[in-house]
């Protein structure tokens, strides 16, 4: 089968790759799409830790198709059934996956991580994942398209949760890429008073002024507070979101929070640069909960796929670029780029 493969040298290749086969309690998927991300080109670049150096893998975690071979004993996974995968795989017994929360599993496997991802025509699931509920069957009528968002959606549900957003609240949102845009598009459909955007690139902000934002703002332009001081009345949002892994904007989004307002690191910073200034008085005084989220559950992933099904084109929209697997590479060069927005690999 063809593969897009991180090779040792550290370098991605287009390979041909034996075709996986499920052992006992495994399912193997023939691949219909799987979508690249931040941490894709990260791995790209020869900066992921999951990746060290002489690492041969197949990444892809955002991966979609159907079933091929199913040797466990769920039934609901016959082959040909769609299905959407959840990527991290608790190990089950620790404190964090006994605790529901097996993102922070201290010995978890990844699609595309720890094993072979969905950049490649076919994809074995582990029984651990398989028994964990990693594989998540689609509704009928539904295709892989309409789903292939699934993975990033999950990823935003865990970091609106403590924000809950709803009537009445004003949501700031840092960083127009496909996960602000996301937490756009999920806000508006928890029925918040008005959303505004942060965005420096102008096509970003136009795009998610058509997708809902009642205000953007050009932070290299005018002061990020002032602006949303000015547009709440003096009151600041209640619900931020970082999406950008941009230092400032992490001490910004104290500063435009109101008071008892909820703020959400969801961007992580480089390696080594993760300290940075931020004013703990304002926390104090205005009472704000700041909280962080990585990565997703098994069950994140279930909420944010029946939010997706539920209205599909909602969160397609977010797709902009399909490149076939055999044009992995050049697909890659854009994305890094920054020419696309979501770009999709389908065998």
């Amino acid at each position: 089968m063809l593969a897009y493969e991180h090779q040792a040298d550290g370098a991605m290749a287009l390979v041909e790759r034996p075709v996986p086969v499920a052992a006992e309690g495994e399912v193997t998927i023939d691949v219909a799409a799987t979508g690249v991300c931040g941490t894709d080109l990260k791995i790209a670049r020869g900066e992921h830790r999951m990746y060290p150096a002489g690492t041969v893998r197949v990444p892809g975690h955002e991966v979609v198709g159907h079933v091929r071979e199913n040797r466990s004993e769920d039934p609901r996974l016959a082959p040909g059934t769609l299905v959407a995968l959840a990527p991290n795989v608790g190990c089950g017994t620790c404190h964090a996956c006994t605790a529901g929360r097996s993102n922070l599993c201290t010995d978890y496997a990844g699609v595309g991580l720890t094993f072979d991802g969905g950049f490649a025509e076919v994809v074995r699931v582990p029984a651990r994942g398989v028994a964990a509920g990693n594989v998540l069957p689609v509704a009928d009528g539904l295709e892989a398209l309409d789903v292939v968002m699934t993975e990033p959606v999950a990823a935003v549900v865990r970091g609106l949760r403590p924000l809950d957003p709803g009537p009445g609240d004003t949501v700031l949102v840092c960083g127009a890429g496909p996960i602000g845009l996301t937490a756009l598009l999920l806000a508006r459909m928890r029925g918040v008073d008005q959303v505004i955007v942060s965005q420096t690139s102008a096509p970003r902000r136009e795009l998610a002024a058509r997708l809902g934002a009642d205000h953007t703002i050009n932070p290299r332009a005018e002061d990020l507070t002032d602006r949303v001081l000015e547009l709440t009345n003096g009151r600041g949002a209640d619900c931020v979101v970082v999406a950008t892994p941009v230092a400032a904007v992490f001490a910004d989004a104290l500063r435009a929070a109101a008071l008892g307002g909820r703020v959400n690191f969801f961007a992580g910073l480089p390696s080594g640069k993760g300290e940075i200034p931020l004013d703990a008085n304002l926390v104090h005084y205005r009472e704000l909960m700041v909280t962080g989220s990585t990565a997703n559950t098994p069950e994140d992933n279930a909420e944010a796929l029946a939010i997706v099904s539920s209205d599909p084109q909602r969160f397609r929209r977010l797709v902009t670029d399909r490149v076939p697997l055999a044009d992995a590479p050049a697909g890659f060069a854009r994305a890094a780029a920054g020419e696309t927005l979501k770009l999709v690999l389908e065998p």
